[in-house]
């Protein structure tokens, strides 16, 4: 339900979020986790540790002076008064920071141990599947019959556009692409159990009429995500989740036809330049580009401040705080940049490049992981990491040219689908912990409860 009122931006129900998934993380500590999975934990909390440390030491008084934001001297001289001198332009550490940092850490956490259970993340991943498609058909309806409102309330901005719940429609772009991924790939998982004889025979017998109308009802409904992909009219959104949905199609192939890893990235990022060359030509990324120009000023401007303070940054939620002194003539008057557009990019501004530089290590690294796991898994098993892989492009990418990672409603259910991918890519044989188990995590060679 995260998506559901209005992505969940207000800050009552980032705290709502923030309570429930604790509790969730709280409960999981008592299952028991194979080694592979502690140690996924272990380094994701090691990155968190080291995010959260950083963002204390800039709030930290007189620590490193040279470091210091020179706002806080212009301050003391202009009001008179002796300020402590920060590394951060804020005194302290803004609300909003800490709920999201908890939202991402507990939504992880709890899907690495749904994760733990293969019936459990089998759950969660059908789940998954059809809220989105709840959230896409809900939004097909919405631009018919109120294409000026959201939910309950008008639009403000991106008119004659799909947004389903999101006030923004490149978030809503990234989720229904979700989705889109994973009813194809559970689509394609259908296709693959028709053999040539079953399809002559396919309306005489009836577990083949079955799995026909399953197999059209999964394209059905991944078809309906990506109709309403389209309708969100975001650029981005359309070609990350085409990305996304190759590499995840190429990874489910390449385990019949036995091709490296590498092979399959590779590939991804050729279909990448050709796809992005072939829609250049369509629709509003024919008549604006792939990206606007007010973007670029904006990415210039951060570069700028990540050359002026590469350490340690410019303190944690501060970019909405120092965008409007770097604000340009070449940048439109209208709407107010409360978001670098690039995740990435204002990660590196506010916590500096070496914590910029660690996120990308890891999530390299998480793409490594579960795409070598989908490759050397089998059946259903092979299909749902595959699916995540895909999604885990699609959301990585489409971070590196706007905010979707940023906005809880989506934050949420992308921590979740990760956790859960790749608790079940490092299941083995060897567990750590104790108490009883349910359904005893996966071996990685037959795919079968232990």
């Amino acid at each position: 339900m995260a998506p559901l009122f209005f992505g969940s931006v207000d800050p009552l129900w980032v705290v709502i979020w923030s309570v429930v998934l604790s509790i969730s993380t709280l409960c999981g500590l008592v299952i028991p986790v194979a080694i592979g999975q502690n140690r996924i934990i272990l380094i994701f909390l090691a990155v968190c540790c080291a995010y959260a440390l950083v963002a204390i030491v800039q709030v930290v008084p007189n620590l490193i002076g040279p470091l210091a934001d020179p706002i806080w001297q212009r301050a003391s001289g202009l009001l008179n008064l002796d300020l402590a001198a920060r590394i951060s332009s804020r005194a302290e550490i803004s609300p909003a920071v800490v709920g999201h940092f908890l939202l991402l850490v507990t939504s992880f956490l709890s899907g690495m141990f749904v994760g733990t259970s293969r019936r459990s993340s089998d759950i969660v991943m059908e789940f998954a599947r059809y809220s989105i498609l709840l959230y896409a058909i809900y939004g097909l309806a919405a631009l018919t019959f109120t294409p000026n409102m959201v939910l309950w309330a008008p639009k403000l901005a991106y008119f004659g556009f799909l947004t389903t719940t999101f006030v923004n429609h490149n978030t809503a772009a990234t989720l229904v692409g979700a989705g889109t991924i994973l009813w194809l790939c559970s689509a394609y998982l259908s296709f693959q159990s028709l053999n040539s004889s079953s399809i002559r025979l396919l309306l005489l017998i009836p577990s083949n009429e079955k799995l026909a109308f399953k197999l059209m009802f999964r394209s059905a409904a991944g078809l309906t995500c990506f109709f309403a992909v389209l309708l969100t009219g975001s650029r981005g959104g359309l070609i990350c989740t085409c990305v996304g949905l190759l590499v995840a199609i190429g990874l489910m192939v390449s385990g019949k036809i036995k091709v490296g890893l590498w092979y399959v990235f590779g590939s991804a990022i050729a279909a990448f330049a050709l796809l992005s060359l072939w829609l250049t030509g369509m629709g509003r990324i024919g008549s604006q580009g792939l990206l606007d120009g007010g973007r670029w000023v904006v990415y210039e401007s951060c570069l700028k401040l990540i050359r002026e303070r590469p350490l340690l940054g410019t303190g944690a939620g501060t970019f909405a705080d120092l965008f409007p002194s770097l604000r340009t003539d070449e940048l439109s008057s209208w709407g107010v940049w409360d978001y670098a557009h690039s995740t990435l990019l204002e990660i590196a501004v506010e916590m500096g490049i070496p914590i910029a530089a660690a996120v990308v290590i890891a999530a390299a690294a998480s793409l490594f992981i579960l795409g070598r796991s989908a490759l050397r898994s089998r059946d259903w098993n092979r299909g749902a990491l595959s699916a995540i892989t895909g999604i885990a492009v699609l959301s990585y990418l489409h971070s590196t040219i706007d905010f979707s990672l940023q906005v809880p409603g989506y934050l949420v259910v992308f921590g979740i689908i990760l956790g859960c991918g790749l608790a079940r890519a490092t299941s083995d044989r060897k567990v750590v912990g104790k108490g009883p188990i349910a359904d005893v995590p996966l071996s990685r060679s037959t795919n079968r409860p232990q």
